[in-house]
């Protein structure tokens, strides 16, 4: 009788659900041991362990916007040039404006204060699960419970995607705006606002991580074969809150910079910044000592020939810099004239691949298979080693390639069956949507060779994991029979 109450109390609850919770707890779990082991200076007091790099440039510039707040600016001019993804300062700055935290002692010695962000983490594992319960939502109505199963719990606990949520990288975010992206997709209402409303949370996904922007093209694409032609003006509201939120940026940029401008800096010069010394000096057999020389030539004649007005004494050794145009780019005074200037690089860019065919082929390559590899220890690294050049020279670096290898091997065997799967069902239009979005967020990242780029494919790849997950317990199941 007992066993028999048991088994009904327990059918009440959705288990996909459960495992939603009991994941969300081991993310506070997680996020609340990082805390305490990683948020603390090194023993040097040189650096913050968990506030570095990219989280820091969010998390400090933030920080100024809430300043600029509290002394009465207005919201549109307040923080710093636009340089790079809007959305993370701000929702940075939000916390410490609400929260009434503080990320540094003062202004002056900008010495970070330990303790202050487990709410943050909080609001953050929060948000990504809350989505993750969204999509199942979603899902379960059309999908069955044992492929939503693994689905969910690829999404719930793949350590690659799992790392993120008690950080303050920009990824866990940005998951989460993909994953309620995806839900209303899948949701396939075809109504007007869920169109409006996807052009919004479309946006955001922008605002998150620049590579999204054109994000909007492939999913125009996929509506256009999928919808009936009588309903392609629905469109139209996808793409006029995409702009709504767009121009809020751009009248952002007007007013603290004077023009008006979306796209960061960052997102036009990043194949220059990243990869122009590996492809010039290759291509022009020329050592990187003369590469410098010659682009801070560059940099500073543009500077000139344009009449654009700088600051003499930060261009001084310009030549030894690491990255001679990005010393020029700060020496400018004028904020308008860096979008100029970014223009310039983003042109040099393209110049520089065609210029250097050969070069850029056998590096694209390159970089193409090695983003490949996932990474579920990128957080064990950055919280253990203050730059990532000494994590790769390391030996700790080297005896976790194997692992990696032989993961990303079988996450990827099991992707190929889902595939098969999809499309022996003939689940055509799922595919589609699955594919076309793996397929654009890895060709827009896939030159870098950064593993950590390639993540947030995993959102749709979880879908060929489960039914490639399902696929293979039913051979087995039949095998065993």
């Amino acid at each position: 009788m007992l066993k028999t109450y048991m088994m009904r109390l327990l059918s009440k609850f959705d288990y996909i659900k459960i495992l939603i919770f009991l994941s969300f707890c081991i993310s506070l779990i997680v996020s609340n041991y990082y805390l305490n082991n990683y948020d603390r200076y090194d023993e040097n007091e040189t650096y913050h362990k968990m506030i570095k790099t990219d989280a820091k440039r969010y998390l400090s510039h933030g920080a100024e916007i809430k300043e600029d707040l509290k002394n009465g600016k207005k919201f549109f001019e307040t923080g710093r040039e636009h340089f790079t993804k809007y959305l993370p300062p701000r929702a940075a700055a939000a916390y410490y404006y609400f929260f009434d935290k503080n990320l540094f002692n003062n202004f002056d010695e900008r010495k970070i204060n330990l303790g202050i962000h487990f709410p943050y983490l909080i609001i953050q594992c929060l948000i990504y699960y809350l989505s993750l319960l969204f999509l199942y939502s979603v899902i379960s109505k059309n999908i069955e419970k044992k492929i939503c199963l693994p689905i969910v719990m690829f999404l719930a606990l793949e350590p690659t995607i799992f790392q993120y949520h008690g950080t303050f990288w920009s990824e866990s975010i940005f998951f989460s705006i993909q994953i309620i992206l995806l839900a209303f997709i899948l949701r396939n209402q075809n109504k007007s606002y869920d169109f409006f409303i996807i052009g919004l949370i479309l946006s955001l996904l922008c605002l998150q991580r620049q590579t999204a922007y054109f994000f909007i093209i492939p999913l125009t694409v996929f509506y256009l074969c999928n919808l009936k032609k009588n309903q392609y003006y629905k469109l139209v509201y996808m793409f006029f809150a995409f702009m709504i939120v767009q121009s809020v940026v751009g009248f952002n940029n007007l007013k603290r910079e004077g023009k008006f401008y979306i796209l960061t800096g960052d997102a036009k010069i990043a194949v220059y910044y990243n990869i122009a010394e590996q492809i010039i000096t290759k291509g022009e057999n020329i050592t990187p000592v003369e590469f410098k020389i010659k682009e801070a030539k560059i940099a500073i004649n543009w500077l000139k020939k344009n009449s654009i007005e700088f600051d003499e004494n930060k261009i001084q050794g310009i030549e030894t810099s690491r990255y001679p145009f990005k010393t020029a780019r700060i020496a400018i005074i004028n904020p308008g004239d860096r979008v100029n200037y970014d223009l310039f690089y983003a042109q040099r860019s393209t110049d520089m691949l065609i210029d250097n065919f050969w070069e850029t082929i056998k590096l694209f390559t390159k970089n193409s298979l090695h983003t490949l590899l996932l990474n579920p220890f990128h957080i064990y690294s950055d919280h253990n080693f203050a730059k990532s050049e000494i994590y790769y020279n390391s030996d700790i670096h080297s005896k976790l390639i194997i692992p990696r290898v032989v993961y990303s091997i079988l996450i990827y065997f099991i992707c190929l069956f889902g595939f098969y799967a999809l499309v022996k069902e003939k689940k055509y239009k799922l595919l589609f949507i699955i594919m076309i979005s793996i397929l654009y967020h890895y060709g827009t990242i896939f030159w870098h060779g950064n593993t950590r780029y390639f993540v947030p494919t995993l959102v749709y790849i979880s879908f060929l994991f489960g039914y490639g997950f399902n696929c293979l317990l039913s051979t087995r199941n039949k095998i065993g029979k």
